[in-house]
């Protein structure tokens, strides 16, 4: 059984310029959500963003959380890194 299935996207305006799906079997929890997160930016090539406990709980809460420019130490190139929840 899949613990996690992300959609990840890389977001330029209302386009979408870059997209990926994740799949990991750990659990839904804070730490594993901090794994997630590197995992997809390894997948894009990006650095890690910082993650804030509002990152995690709008991801929990509403199923997505979006990165900010602002969240990267590097250039994001984009406007914002979108990760959605898409178990079914």
């Amino acid at each position: 059984m899949i613990g996690m299935k992300i959609w990840a996207k890389i977001v330029l305006g209302d386009k979408i310029v870059r997209q990926t799906t994740y799949e990991n079997p750990l659990p839904m929890r804070y730490d594993n959500y901090r794994v997630w997160v590197e995992d997809v930016c390894r997948l894009f090539d990006l650095s890690t963003p910082v993650i804030l406990p509002a990152h995690y709980k709008n991801f929990a809460m509403f199923h997505n959380t979006r990165f900010k420019p602002d969240d990267f130490v590097d250039d994001l190139g984009a406007d914002a890194l979108v990760l959605e929840d898409c178990r079914e």
